[in-house]
Order: structure tokens, then sequence, then C-alpha cells
């Protein structure tokens, strides 16, 4: 065999080893060679190696009230870690997370303009800072995720098209590779928001889940069978442009009557004005809502109703277990939920709406930007981020 088959076996084995670590930690060595079906010898080597990069560290003896204590392993979250950025249409939010995604550092600021170069340098500026505050480690910053309003070319970080922000074949990822000098992964902001969920959220334990980003605009991001759909082009999840009335208002992508239109931020702070007969902030409407005002509660469900049709068609196309809304339309609350759920009574087919919950976001605000950093750890563990549940082993690389 050569070489480099070597090599390469090793490094799988190397990432098979350090993902049972970090799903199932405290581990022994013994449990990993159990587990992974490679050889104790095997095990041990690649250990240390691990212990020497900072990745692992020995927790001392298990408890055990009889025989031999084995030495147990545990994952070391802040070895490294991760930028996570949301571009959203009016405003910037960049974290910082540990290598268990855990935040350490957010700020959100205005985006005071929209043109590209004007943003790629905002951006840029923002992990800038990150990366000056963050505390220091072995790995440093490992890699950055940002999350983005459009569709997406995932696999060359470019910017398809973002009609909230006109931009068209936007090279994201090269542009900010250039400035930040760190490995950049671009997404769609919905698709993140799912991804944080599923990991870190309300969906970690649901195979079959949609994530509703509701601001400005509207994306679903969908996990079936725990795997992110992105579709044959990268486009999948755009059900914010579903025609929800027929010849109704424009949209910014040219249709008319798209869900956006009617179930967005946008939506309701319009609909608000339209019902009071005078205008107010999004912040301002949330406020109201909360205060139990009435013409704000009137506007709240008739959004929810518009939002209702759409997740009702989601739930009859997709059977998931869950759909999560999520972005600023969540700050709504419970109050929003109410016409959701009857609308998805009056229109969902009876045996998938049974199967699906409707959850607000555990994660709110951060959701986008966290989901965001994780594509970054992702790519560092060269595989899916652990579920917090996950037992299931994987079988190792022989040599």
């Amino acid at each position: 065999m050569r070489t480099g088959d070597q090599a390469l076996i090793k490094e799988l084995n190397k990432n098979i080893i350090m993902n049972l670590i970090r799903n199932q930690s405290p581990i022994s060595r013994a449990q990993i060679s159990v587990e992974s079906g490679l050889n104790k010898a095997t095990v041990s080597s690649i250990v240390d190696e691990l212990i020497h990069d900072g990745l692992v560290t020995e927790l001392g003896p298990a408890r055990s009230a009889i025989g031999r204590r084995p030495l147990m392993l545990g994952f070391n979250a802040t070895a490294g870690y991760a930028i996570g950025v949301e571009l959203g249409i009016e405003y910037v939010h960049v974290l910082t997370v540990d290598l268990a995604g855990r935040i350490v550092s957010s700020h959100e600021s205005p985006l005071p303009a929209t043109d590209v170069g004007s943003v790629i340098s905002e951006i840029a500026a923002h992990i800038e800072d990150e990366v000056s505050k963050t505390p220091a480690s072995a790995l440093g910053i490992i890699g950055v995720g940002v999350g983005v309003p459009g569709l997406v070319d995932f696999a060359s970080g470019t910017i398809l098209y973002a009609p909230n922000l006109n931009w068209s074949d936007v090279p994201m990822r090269t542009l900010l590779e250039e400035r930040v000098d760190l490995p950049v992964f671009v997404d769609n902001e919905a698709n993140t928001g799912a991804l944080a969920e599923q990991l870190f959220g309300v969906g970690t334990e649901d195979e079959n889940a949609v994530y509703f980003s509701v601001g400005t605009g509207i994306g679903v991001g969908v996990i079936l069978n725990r795997t992110l759909i992105r579709g044959s082009g990268g486009t999948a999840g755009e059900f914010g442009h579903m025609i929800v009335e027929a010849g109704g208002l424009r949209c910014s992508c040219g249709s008319r009557g798209c869900l956006e239109m009617y179930a967005s931020t946008r939506a309701l702070v319009s609909k608000y004005a339209q019902i009071a007969g005078a205008g107010a902030s999004f912040d301002d409407v949330i406020r109201r809502i909360r205060d139990g005002e009435t013409l704000a509660v009137q506007a709240v469900d008739s959004v929810g109703r518009y939002l209702g049709i759409g997740i009702s068609n989601v739930i009859n196309g997709l059977n998931p277990s869950l759909v999560v809304i999520g972005n600023r339309m969540s700050e709504a609350g419970k109050r929003l939920l109410r016409p959701v759920h009857e609308m998805i009574r009056n229109a969902a087919l009876g045996v998938p709406a049974s199967h699906a919950r409707v959850e607000l976001s555990s994660l709110g605000r951060n959701a986008t930007a966290t989901g965001a950093a994780s594509l970054a750890l992702n790519d560092f563990f060269q595989g899916p981020f652990p579920y917090a549940h996950a037992t299931t082993s994987r079988a190792g690389a022989k040599s």
C-alpha cells in the first residue's frame, strides 16, 4: 500500500476518534476501540496526537467500584473558535463560538449601505474585530461562516441572486477570503438557521424539520433524514416565494402574491400602518403586540394566518415532525402562534399535521449566525457536527 493511502487511512481514523470523543466524552481509550473497531494501539497513538494538538484532555480515572479504573478523555472545546456572520437586509450580526458551538461573543450593527463593496468591507471589519478579542487558543480561528438572504451556490460560495439586496452572481467567499485570510463558507441564511436549531436548539431530536426564517423576506431551511437539503442547484427552500394571493402584491423577485409580501416583518409593519392609520417601526409593533394593543394584535393575526398557509403547504409536502419559526418574526412570541395553529388546523392535511409540531426558535436572533459558524466547524472536523444525544458508532478505516 502506498504511503499516501496510509496517510489517508490515518486521517480517516483520526476523524472517527475525534468525533467519538466530541460526541461521547467522557470516554476511555478502550471504549473508543470498541466503538470504532480500531485496535488499541492505533487508538492510543491517535489519542496522544489529539492531546498534543490540544483538542483532547485527560480527565482522570473513571468512577468505578471495582477493577482497574480507565483514564477518561474529554473534548477541549476551547482549543479553537469559529466565527458566524448573519447578513441581514439592514444589519450585520457577528458572533464567535467555541468548538462546541457555545457563543463567547456576539454583536450586531446597522448596515450603512448595501452595495457589494461596502458590505464586504463591513463584514471583514467585524470579523477582524472578533479575531482581535477572541481568547488565545491552540488553533485560533478555524474559519468563518456567513448566512445570506438569497440563493447561494454553496460549493463556490457565490450568491447567485439576493432580490432584497439587488445582488446577482457575487463571489462572496472569494471576496471575503481575500480580506480576512481565513477559510470562508457561505450559505443561505435559512439553511444556517435550520442547522443551528438542529444542532443546538429545539430540533436536536428531530430527523425531519423545517426552519422558517421570517425577516424582511422569508426563507425555509429543510432538514430531511438529518441532512440539510440544498437541491440540485443549491436553491431548495425558497418557499417564501410560493404564491398565496394570485395577482397580489408585487414582490422583489418580480412575481405577485408571494408569501413574504404577506407574512414577513415588512408585511407586519405595513399591516399595522394600514390598520392604525399611522406608521411604526417593527420593534415598536412588537412591543405593542406584547402589551396586548388591539391594533397590533390584529396586525399579527393577519400575518400569522398567511404564515400558517405557507407552513400548511410545507407540512403537506414534506411531512416534517417539527416546524421552527425563527428570525425577527419569532419576537412576536406566542401571539403569533395562535393564528398559525388555527390556519394549520383548517388548511393542512390531517395526517401530516398530526405529526408536526410548530415552535418558536429557541436561539432567537443568534440562530442564523450560530448555524453559519457550524459550517466552519463541520469542515474542520470533516463531518457533521455532533448531536448531543448521538450514540451511533462508526467503523474505523483499517490499514
